[in-house]
């Protein structure tokens, strides 16, 4: 195997099939987490103070992970009214380009204030009220999910245009439009 199909297979199919584990396994546990949480509160008025406390973990690995998925699926909100209004399909390319290398800056900004959040966590071990469960578990989410994967994805996409646009290269052949 050569390295541009390990990092073909890596980029575009090992990856995003372990961010797909990823969220379903974090799915679960909050789906049950807050079924418990509602059928103890209202059938039985019992409710348990440490759901919300755990819950947050596996959410915030869903929806980081998620955003990460979708900057692979390049499925991110966008606004789609330069497909409309842009009827020159080169000129519409330099737009999408430029707006792709406005969201990678932003996505390299979500980088490191995730990384320094991470390392503030690390350092200070902050904690949930109730369990004093460490927050790093649920934050570092930010760091390792969305900012190391989602940053990944949005690179590829703007080399994928700067191969579009400046070497006349056909889109990558992703999970992604």
């Amino acid at each position: 195997m050569n390295n541009s199909s390990f990092l073909e297979n890596m980029l575009f199919l090992w990856i995003p099939r372990f961010m797909r584990y990823l969220m379903v396994a974090a799915a679960v546990p909050l789906v049950l987490l807050v079924f418990a949480q509602v059928w103890l509160r209202y059938v039985f008025q019992l409710p348990l103070l440490w759901v919300e406390e755990v819950a947050i973990t596996p959410a915030f690995w869903m929806y980081m992970t998620g955003a990460a998925y979708a900057a692979y699926d390049r499925s991110h909100i966008r606004v789609g009214v330069v497909d409309i209004a842009i009827k020159n399909a080169r000129r519409r390319l330099k737009v999408k380009f430029v707006a792709s290398v406005v969201t990678l800056g932003l996505a390299m900004l979500f980088l490191v204030w995730g990384f320094n959040f991470f390392m503030q966590d690390l350092r200070f071990g902050p904690q949930t009220a109730t369990l004093r469960y460490p927050l790093v578990y649920a934050r570092s989410s930010f760091f390792l999910s969305a900012g190391i994967l989602g940053g990944l994805y949005f690179i590829v996409e703007t080399l994928d245009l700067a191969r579009q646009l400046f070497w006349h290269k056909p889109p990558l052949a992703t999970g992604g439009k």
